[in-house]
Order: structure tokens, then sequence, then C-alpha cells
């Protein structure tokens, strides 16, 4: 069997062609000879022999059809087939026509001119040959249906690298690309998967070789991964598309990126979907295709996820939080020192004009008593006698601290020589630094820690006594940024340095993701803007407490309000909105210890070793049913754990849930209807595709006539409405 790429080609006037196309580089006489030597052992000869090639291969080739080796396979039809040397340039059109061996019936067939017009047709049917045995139609397993990346259900789905046997067949995809391809100064060629890279080397070797530069190949994993790229500048990059049954990852690649239609091509779909023309190759939809229009019982979903699109053989786990499980301990303590104070704010800026979806009042919490009591038990305990002086971070909540410490310290009759001091300051201050006399070295509040490792390194070779660290409230985003800033701090050869913080809250970080969809909405100005607006006025840059959360259309009581007998708290706790913000960092730790520790039970645990899909359990939203608590959830959870569409029981029981709540908008029972509506419109919250076409169709059909009602629609639906100017908040 020849390596070569070969395949038969008949003319529109009946003759036929072998085509034998020559992949870029070295190639091999002996290949070649068995390719010619294949196509003479047929039935029938071909009438011609037409071997394809580059430009930049074209002298390789002519040499090799001129061996005593080719002759000789040659020879084997002289005079019954012609043999011609077909040379295409960077658009893969003929430039070249080479007459190896003619032959009377194929004389005027091999022209220039004439090739040049039946060339796109010799290209189509070598891309039907790659595709022929059918393979990249995958059938799903007996009672399963895939759920696809887009969302979309389905008997079949199309996977391009199962039909990609041979290099050779990678090797002419990638040159029927070319034909495709009209840009000039190509920078980046975008796949929707690894899985097809093959096919974008192979291009970038032949762009290389044609003098067009080396390309850089980028995978942006399908449609889960189609908003996290960095678009380059237009007429600068290119897409490969595997496949698509519907063509709707490739419109959505054009609407993202808004580059032309021809910057954009699907290898792969089927003859009647929608934009079908513009794909590289169309097979017919196998008769036995079903879709999920019509749900069929007993049929179960086979999710189909990863870079290779591999159907998922575990079902996804469903975590339902329970107060003995989950209760996060440093989050009820955390509630209990402060929940009556105003200590904490969404979505804020720091005195460095850094936004913070977590913003702590450290002066709030230097005069908080349990802060105050900690704080001298760890001067006592933990500062050595010797100490010289203090170093705080460079803000004015640490700057008060140090000061409290330097007073306590004076009362227990310790001096400070060195004083105390900015951790701006330090590089002036070192030189008067007496390298073996303890130092403390404090702040406020901290998130990763990233000042307290830089005193730390500036330290480092001036001062080799003992240091302190003591910190208010660390709040971040794993436990591993906790762990690696005290491993960091404290990690000495004769073990004198010691860290200890208050609080340290391991939140994630899905809350700053939501504020992102709420800025992305107004710096667009879709219909959400003016709903949202209000909370980004700049007199609000000390953060949101009782409104960090989204209105309820509750008469007369817009604010989501914590009502008695919170279960993941123990301390008793004054009834109203102003714990918005601590319900949501007391949800936040919650789901991130339910992430990240071990559980007597892996059902308890939310991830999972295996490549399977975890959600929280619709149920949640009735288990925990104020209004507060279920707009924190739906804030503080990542979108994989709330996406439903996969999911065909789970997502109808969000459906009848979510319009119970969209009727009792205007009550209790409801309240929470606004974060609803805005985590399906940012596709937070995922329900199966009719699920949601019914709910939204179902909304805009009978919610209306009650003040809101726009505003909440405009963020259930945000590309449906024109944002009408002069709106407020609900």
């Amino acid at each position: 069997m020849s390596v070569l790429f070969s395949y038969d080609w008949e003319h529109p006037s009946g003759a036929t062609f072998e085509v034998i196309f020559k992949h870029p580089g070295t190639s091999s006489v002996a290949d070649f000879a068995t390719a010619l030597n294949e196509a003479a052992q047929g039935v029938l000869y071909p009438d011609g022999v037409l071997v394809v090639c580059l430009q930049s291969d074209s002298a390789e080739a002519l040499a090799m059809l001129s061996t005593a080796k080719i002759r000789q396979s040659v020879y084997r039809f002289r005079g019954k087939t012609s043999l011609h040397l077909v040379v295409v340039d960077i658009t893969c059109r003929p430039v070249q026509v080479i007459g190896m061996e003619s032959s009377v019936s194929t004389k005027s067939l091999c022209t220039l001119d004439h090739l040049l017009d039946v060339f796109p047709s010799i290209l189509s049917r070598g891309i039907e040959t790659v595709f022929a045995d059918g393979r990249a139609v995958v059938r799903a397993p007996s009672g399963f249906e895939f759920v696809k990346p887009s969302g979309e259900k389905s008997s079949h789905f199309l996977r391009t690298e199962e039909a990609l046997s041979t290099s050779a067949s990678v090797d002419f995809l990638a040159f029927a690309l070319l034909s495709r391809m009209s840009i000039e100064h190509l920078k980046v060629i975008f796949v929707d998967s690894m899985a097809i890279s093959a096919i974008a080397y192979s291009l970038r070797e032949m762009l290389y070789k044609l003098n067009r530069g080396s390309p850089q190949i980028i995978s942006f994993h399908s449609h889960g991964g189609i908003h996290n790229i960095e678009i380059p500048p237009h007429k600068t990059f290119f897409c490969i598309i595997s496949a698509s049954s519907s063509m709707s990852l490739q419109r959505r690649w054009v609407s993202h990126t808004h580059c032309r239609n021809d910057d954009v091509v699907t290898l792969l779909t089927f003859q009647d979907a929608r934009d079908a023309e513009t794909a590289l190759c169309r097979l017919p939809r196998p008769s036995s295709w079903k879709d999920g229009t019509n749900p069929v019982d007993g049929v179960r979903p086979l999710r189909i996820y990863g870079e290779r699109f591999h159907p998922e053989q575990i079902l996804p786990k469903k975590i339902t939080l329970a107060l003995k499980a989950h209760r996060c301990e440093k989050a009820a303590k955390f509630a209990e020192d402060f929940c009556d104070r105003p200590i904490l704010s969404i979505n804020g800026l720091d005195e460095q004009g850094q936004r913070r979806a977590h913003l702590i009042r450290g002066r709030m919490l230097n005069e908080s008593p349990p802060f105050i009591a900690w704080l001298h038990k760890q001067l006592r305990a933990n500062v050595p006698v010797s100490v010289q002086g203090i170093v705080f971070q460079d803000d004015s909540a640490s700057r008060e601290m140090a000061e409290m410490c330097a007073t306590y310290l004076a009362e227990m009759s310790i001096s400070l020589p060195w004083g105390v001091r900015s951790s701006s300051n330090l590089d002036l201050a070192i030189e008067s630094l007496h390298p073996e006399r303890a130092l403390l070295v404090v702040a406020a509040v901290i998130s990763k820690g990233s000042l307290l490792l830089g005193v730390s390194r500036d330290l480092r070779a001036a001062h080799t006594g003992a240091k302190t660290y003591l910190a208010g409230i660390q709040i971040c985003e794993s436990s591993s940024d906790a762990s690696f800033l005290k491993r960091n701090l404290t990690q000495t050869k004769d073990n004198t340095c010691f860290f200890d913080c208050h609080h340290t809250l391991a939140i994630g970080a899905a809350l700053q993701r939501s504020f992102r969809d709420e800025e992305d909405a107004i710096r667009v100005r879709d219909a959400r803007a003016d709903a949202l607006e209000y909370r980004w006025n700049p007199r609000r840059q000390g953060g949101l407490v009782e409104d960090a959360l989204l209105p309820s259309l509750v008469v007369g009581d817009h604010r989501l309000r914590l009502r008695p007998d919170f279960a993941f708290w123990r301390c008793p706790y004054t009834e109203g909105a102003q714990h918005a913000p601590m319900v949501l960092v007391t949800i936040g730790a919650i789901l991130q210890r339910a992430r990240t520790e071990e559980f007597a039970s892996d059902d308890q645990r939310l991830s999972s070793d295996a490549f399977q899909q975890v959600v929280l359990d619709p149920q949640n939203f009735n288990r925990y049913n104020d209004g507060i608590i279920q707009a924190a959830i739906l804030r503080q959870a990542y979108p994989s754990e709330l996406d439903y569409s996969s999911m065909p029981t789970e997502s109808r029981y969000m459906v009848l849930l979510l319009k119970k709540m969209f009727t009792s908008r205007t009550k209790q029972q409801g309240e929470a209807i606004s974060e609803f509506a805005f985590a399906l419109g940012t596709e937070r919250l995922k329900l199966q595709p009719a699920d949601y076409d019914e709910l939204s169709g179902w909304v805009l059909a009978t919610v209306s006539g009650q003040a809101g009602d726009r505003e909440l629609i405009s963020l259930l639906r945000p590309k449906e409405l024109v944002p009408q100017k002069g709106s407020n908040e609900f």
C-alpha cells in the first residue's frame, strides 16, 4: 500500500484520473513507484495520472518523476494513460502543468487553462475521500444520546479526528485549506481542539516553505473556551473548527471575534446544516439521526467533554449542602466576630484603587474587641523581647495596627529603637537595622500576601534575626494560597520566623467573575446596563453592603434580608439586609471548602478525581429558601456547578422552580428572582436549550405590569431588549 495520498477523480467529460498528492518535504521514489503501480493494477487503467505538489516541492517532484524507477512504472501504461505534474501556488491554484507522459485521450484535458477550471472539483473529490469511510460520524451507544459541548443533543456526533488515520490524509486536508486562506500576514491559527492540531501544524509547515511565516497554533477548547481567548488584530488570524453538525460554533466564532466569514472554516458538517456550503466537507445526515427536541423515555444523556471530545462515561455528581458535612468553622467564627459590625463590603476599591470583590474595612477591624484581644495575645506570646521595630504593610489600617502594637509593647516596657516603618520605605531604613534583633511585621488585611513576601525578600540579606508576621484578615481564593504564604514566610534554617492570622478564609473566585459579567454588560451597553449601572456609580467606590445583591421586586422591601436562624452561623444576629456581604463570604467559604477538602464520603465533595461533572443539586434552592442565601449560592458557585444543560431532570426541576419564583416575584418566595434572571442571562446558570427557550418564552408572555418587570426581562434575555435612557435601578 502506498503511503502517499491518492484517489480517483472523474472529469466532467467522463475521463478518469488517478490523483496523487505529493506531501511537502522529502518523498521516497519507492513510494511514488508504488502509487503508480497500484494505479496500473486496476481492472481498467485510468485515462490519466495527475501528480499534484506545491511550488516549493516542484523541483524535487520533477526530479523523482524523471528517475529510472519511476519511468519503469510509467512504462506499464505507456500509450494508454497520461502522466502530468501539476504545480499549485499558495492559493491552491495550478500555475504550471508539466507533461511526463502523453495520451491522445487526455491531451486537451490537461492544459493549464483547463485544469484551472476543474481543480476545485479535484480538491473536493480528495476531501470526500478522506471522510468516505464514515468513521467520523460516531453513533451514541444504545440507550444514550450525546450532549455536545454546545448543549445540543443528538444520536450522532461528528469527530473529524476519526478520519485522520494517516499523515498523508492530514497533509492533504492542510493542502486543501490553502484554498480558503486569504490572510497576508497570518500570525495565529486557532483550532477548536488539539485533536486536529496535526492539520494546523502541517498547514504551518506549508506556509513556512512558501515563505509565508510560521504562525502560532492555539486551541480555544470549543464552546466552553471561546470567550476566554485573547483576540488578535483583525486579518492576522485564521480559525479551523474540527466539526459541527449545526455549524453553530462557526457562527459563534464570527460573532465573538468579528472576523470575516472567510477567516474561519469548519472541516466537517452535514449537508442540510445551516451555512453548510461554507464547510470544507459535507456528509449526508444519517437516516437514523435523532436530535433532542423530542425526548425519548429511557434514553440517558452522555456528555461529550474534554479537548478530544470523548464521551463522558460517569454520570454527573449532585451535591446537596448539608449542615453537618459542609459547615465551615472558619466562616462561622468570622461571622461570630463581625456579623453585626460594618467591616465588610462587596466590589469596592481599596486605598490603592484596586477593585476587590470582598473589601475589608481595616479600621473597623482594628476597633473590634475580638481582634484587639487576639492581637494582644500574639504580642505577649510570639514577639521576642529583643524586638527592635515594626514594619507595616503600606496602608492606613496596617499603620494603625502597627501603632496599636507599639503602644501595647510600650505598656509592657518594650522599647522599639528602630521605630515603626512602612514597607514602602524599608530600603531607606535597612542600614540602621540591627541584623540579629527581632522584627515585627504586620498587615491588617491581605489576600495572597504579596507585600509580606516582598518584605521578607527585602530583609533576607540584611536581617538574620527572628521575624514575627501578624495579619488581621486574609481573604484568598484557595486554601493553598494561605498555606503557601505561611510556608514561605516561616521557612528558615533556624525556625525563628512565625506567622499567624486572626481570620483566614478561602472563598474561590466566582464572585469576582460575576461582577465582571456586570461590568461587561455596562461596557457594551446591552439591555442590562440600565438595571446594573447604579451599582457601579463612583459614589459607591467604598463597596456595596445592603445592595450587594440585586434587589427584589417585593413592594417596599427591595433589599434581600437575612432572616433568623441561618443554619451555618451559630451566633445571634440582627435580622436585616446588612448581612449580605457576610452571607456571600460564608457561602463562598463553604463552597470552596467543599471543592478542596476531604470528606467522610466522596458524595459530599464538590469535585471529582474522575472525568465527571459535579453540580450543586437544584434541591439546594428549596432547602435554603431565603432569597439572600439563594443569591449568594448563585454568585459564589462556578458556572460548571450550575450547569444543568446535560441533566434533563434537574433542568426541568429548575424550570418549574423558576416559574413559581417569577409568578411570586413581588412576594418573599420570589425575592431572589433578579439574581436567577441575571445568572441565566450570563449563562452562569444553564438549563437545557429547550427548557431555557420554554422558560424565557413563558416569561415574555406572562411577566409584565409590575414595576421592575422590564429590567427583570433584560437580565434574562439581554440581547432582545434595547436599554431605555434614564432607567434606574429596579
